[in-house]
């Protein structure tokens, strides 16, 4: 079986410190695809258009990947950054910032980083995948990057052949586009079209998106596609045990992760804290917020600096993998009261990292957390305001190793995934 895997994103990916969901799926397959013995072709997007590169031409991205995001290290030591553990023992308000030098040393790192890219990516050459690519390949690409481009796509018009397989992660902008930027309704629609006339499969993370999938495909004309459904694995780090870091063993705090912009509810989460702060003073816990900024974020971050807060709510962006492993392990629960997902990957993260989570009660949530998370209307302040406070209370049982895994919730294995990914595609032919 001859794939031909997409990198486009990938290889653009060493700007990010954090990987968010869809990177980190597109890597888990790069690197399955990309070493060992599957021997892949790969597909750039480039100046002159697509490109194709045989098995091993083009360097797999996902080492140097991990090395960026801070996934490579194990036994994991404890790797919460200083200046986020001074933030989280200092009661004054103040933005946080990490220290110039540390802020230096990070923008050499990763001008270097770019200039790798530049050299491994930017300037490689490659052939035309339309003359190139082998006979009845399968396509494969996990990241919706760049399928919404007519350049980069054409080809495939030429090649009846070449078997296209998306990874379709939700279908949400086209079902409520009121949550997300103005470009990427129609982009993601066009997505959807370019599956509907060539795709031979998709792949979705849940039934949630599944569902959603062929009701947009029924509409386009193609109710037969074959969907494989399955949840993701998490990364490793996530999975294994991790030192508690004594300098946070006294500290009561929350975490929500993901892109700041409003389907994620932060706003919500503020006001919660506005009234711990309002009636617990300095004993009320804190709240890490993780993640970049997005879209339409300007109202999210003000009030998430307000004073009124006291520094109760820390925006930490720009934490590597390691270092959100260490923060989430000993948080009294993640929180996630987001208005919709696909998937929700954090959610993941912090049951195998086996961290306590409340979660907004959407299909997703409860697909893929079962049983396990205590689960909360979005839209119901004070129920949050009440979670929140109760499991203030609870201590966190960490006695020199946090342990991976929760009661009742099993971790998606990676050999398994990947190994029924590869017999899904096999039976598309």
């Amino acid at each position: 079986m001859d794939v031909v895997y997409d990198v486009s994103r990938l290889s653009t990916r060493v700007l990010n410190a954090t990987p968010n969901g869809i990177d980190w799926i597109d890597a888990l397959l790069a690197d399955h695809f990309l070493s060992g013995d599957q021997g892949a072709h790969a597909l750039l997007f480039g100046f002159r258009g697509p490109r194709l590169f045989g098995p091993g031409v083009l360097p797999n991205p996902v080492p140097d990947l991990d090395l960026a995001w801070g996934r490579a290290a194990e036994p994991l030591l404890p790797r919460t950054p200083d200046w986020l553990v001074a933030a989280l023992n200092d009661q004054s308000f103040g933005p946080v910032r990490e220290s110039p030098n540390s802020l230096l040393r990070g923008k050499a790192l990763k001008a270097a980083r770019v200039a790798r890219a530049l050299k491994r990516y930017g300037l490689a050459r490659g052939a035309r995948p339309a003359a190139a690519a082998p006979a009845g390949a399968i396509y494969l690409n996990a990241s919706h990057y760049p399928l919404e481009l007519e350049r980069h796509v054409a080809w495939l018009d030429e090649r009846a052949d070449v078997k296209p397989v998306f990874f379709i992660h939700d279908i949400l902008p086209v079902l409520q586009p009121d949550l997300f930027w103005n470009s990427e309704p129609e982009r993601h629609a066009r997505r959807l079209d370019l599956l509907a006339r060539n795709g031979a499969g998709a792949v979705v993370t849940s039934s949630v998106v599944a569902d959603g999938l062929r009701a947009e495909l029924g509409r386009r004309g193609r109710d037969d596609l074959p969907i494989h459904i399955a949840a993701p694995p998490v990364a490793p780090i996530f999975r294994a045990p991790v030192s508690s870091d004594g300098r946070l063993a006294d500290i009561r705090y929350f975490v929500v992760c993901g892109t700041i912009e409003p389907r994620k509810n932060h706003l919500m989460l503020f006001e919660v804290w506005r009234r711990l702060v309002g009636r617990k003073g300095k004993d009320a816990p804190k709240l890490v917020v993780v993640g970049k900024r997005g879209w339409h974020c300007e109202e999210i971050v003000s009030a998430m600096h307000n004073p009124d807060l006291k520094g109760t709510v820390i925006e930490a962006s720009g934490l590597s993998t390691d270092a959100y492993r260490s923060l989430l392990a000993q948080a009294c629960a993640l929180l996630s009261p987001t208005f919709a997902e696909g998937f929700g990957l954090p959610v993941a993260e912090a049951l195998a990292a086996g961290v306590p989570t409340i979660v907004s009660d959407i299909p997703s949530h409860r697909e893929l957390g079962g049983a396990t998370p205590l689960y909360l209307d979005p839209t119901r302040m004070l129920d949050w305001y009440d979670a929140v406070e109760a499991r203030s209370s609870i201590p966190r049982q960490i006695s020199g190793q946090a342990t991976a895994g929760i009661a009742g919730h099993r971790p998606v294995d990676p050999k398994r995934y990947v190994r029924d990914f590869d017999l899904f595609l096999g039976s598309l032919f």
